[in-house]
């Protein structure tokens, strides 16, 4: 008898499912990552300065 080996790669960093709609991230995007920390900081900034 034969036995299969199952042979799987590395996990996805993000892996999402509602209802029929898959979304599946295998690495994590760190220019976007750096883009959306540098436009959230900026934001926080001028309104925590700005009051």
């Amino acid at each position: 008898m034969a036995t299969k080996h199952r042979t799987t790669g590395p996990r996805p960093f993000l892996d999402l499912r509602i209802g029929g709609v898959r979304l599946t991230v295998q690495r994590i995007p760190y220019t976007v990552l750096v883009l959306a920390t540098g436009i959230a900081g900026s934001l926080g900034s001028a309104v925590w300065l700005g009051r």
